[in-house]
Formats: structure tokens, C-alpha cells, sequence
């Protein structure tokens, strides 16, 4: 049996995946979009086909059955779906029940403690951002829930009569001196604000300075406008995935 594991991380409204040989992710293959794109990238008979899956999953059941349907008929493999656990790897979950805690972000949380150390902090930035903290125990801390810069641009875009922008460019954590920067500088403040809150709170319980990881789609976007320099990271529930 070859030892390539198929991950994917399987949103609501896509998915992302990667190949994982002897236990290290390979970057090249790695791939994203909906089911037929999956199964397109893997059709040939010229790639080689994993040993094993592993699905973290958000999605409804019904495009999860879909996805392992396509693993039995293409490789006779039944996929390992992965949830949310009480600990794994060298973190603690802060949820009374574990299984509620969303299984990409606790698997992020577990990925980047493993490649990354702690204590530290995650800030996933996607549709919904996402804050949490782990202590130099291991303990999990909790987190914030909030909407993602996309999310706060595209509200101001359904909701007001304001022409906001799609994504932002070039904004300041400064007053802006037009309607449209005036919107990107109230949303990264906005994001930012929220990160340096959190720091704030949680590094009061720690014994040092926690470090900051980075990740989610929003990411590349908004690092370059930050004056720390935190770890960038796209990986980290791929990461986790592989932590037992």
C-alpha cells in the first residue's frame, strides 16, 4: 500500500485538498474547487493514487456521502472523516463538548501548535474570522468568532447604499479622506482591532509573549497592511490533519 494520503478540507461552498507522503505535505499538489474538479485532477491513470483519505468536513452530508462515493469507485478506500477531540496532538479543546468546536478550526489550531510551538495565537481569516489562543500548556483558551473582511465588505455593499469595494487594496488603520477608503480603513481597523484585543486578553494569562499565526483566504491580503510580522501559514488544518 503506497503511503500518500489524500487530505481534504471540504467547506460549504468548496473544497481544498493536498497529497501528504510519509506524513509531510506536498505542496505542489495541492488543489481546490468543487467535487468535479477533484475528480478531474485525479482521473488520469498517470497519478498516483493514495493509500488512504482523510475528510475534514463542514459540508451538508449529502456532498460528504458524494465525496466518499467517488473514493470507493475510484480507489476502493473508505475515508476517514475527521471531528473535533477532547485533545490531540499537544492541545487541550477549551469546549465543554469537544464536538462542537468546527473540526477545520480545531484541526488549524492543532496544526499550527505542532508546527509552530506555543503559546500562540491563530487568526484565521476567511469568511468568518476566526481568533484563538493556546497557552504554553497546551490549553486551549477559547477564541472570537467574527465576519472576515470580505464578509464585513460585502455587507456594506447588500445592506447600505455605499459603492464598497470587493476586497481591499491599499488600506490604513487611519482616517480615511474618501468614501472608499473611509470603508477599507474602517475594515481593517475593524479586523486588527479585534486581533489586538484578543492578544491583549489572553497574553495576561501566559507566562511569555504568545507568537501569532496567520492563515485562511483573506490572508495574503491583509498581511502586507500589518506593522507586526506574524507567521504566515495556508496550511494548518492540512497540519493538523496529519497530528495524532
Amino acid at each position: 500500500m503506497t503511503d500518500v494520503t489524500l487530505l481534504i478540507d471540504h467547506g460549504n461552498t468548496r473544497m481544498k485538498w493536498v497529497l501528504a507522503r510519509s506524513g509531510q505535505i506536498d505542496t505542489n499538489t495541492a488543489g481546490s474547487g468543487s467535487l468535479e474538479d477533484l475528480v478531474r485532477c485525479f482521473r488520469s491513470p498517470a497519478v498516483i493514487g493514495p493509500g488512504s483519505v482523510m475528510i475534514s468536513s463542514v459540508a451538508d452530508a449529502g456532498q460528504v456521502k458524494d465525496l466518499e462515493r467517488f473514493c470507493d469507485s475510484r480507489w476502493g478506500l473508505s475515508p476517514w472523516r475527521l471531528s473535533s477531540l477532547a485533545r490531540q496532538g499537544e492541545v487541550n479543546n477549551a469546549y465543554d463538548d469537544p464536538s462542537k468546536l468546527g473540526v477545520d478550526r480545531w484541526l488549524a489550531i492543532v496544526g499550527a501548535v505542532a508546527h509552530h510551538g506555543k503559546p500562540l495565537v491563530i487568526w484565521d481569516l476567511g469568511t468568518a474570522a476566526t481568533l484563538d489562543a493556546v497557552d504554553e500548556n497546551g490549553q486551549h483558551l477559547g477564541g472570537m468568532i467574527y465576519p472576515g473582511p470580505v464578509t464585513m465588505l460585502n455587507a456594506l455593499r447588500n445592506e447600505t447604499r455605499l459603492n464598497a469595494p470587493s476586497r481591499l487594496v491599499d488600506a490604513a488603520t487611519a482616517p480615511g479622506n474618501s468614501t472608499r477608503e473611509c470603508i477599507e480603513n474602517g475594515v481593517l481597523a475593524a479586523q486588527v482591532g479585534a486581533l489586538n484585543q484578543f492578544v491583549r486578553k489572553v497574553a495576561k494569562t501566559m507566562s511569555r509573549k504568545p507568537g501569532l499565526v496567520v492563515t485562511g483566504g483573506a490572508a495574503p491580503e491583509l498581511l502586507p497592511m500589518l506593522d507586526f510580522d506574524p507567521i504566515h501559514d495556508p496550511w494548518l488544518v492540512f497540519r493538523g490533519m496529519l497530528v495524532e
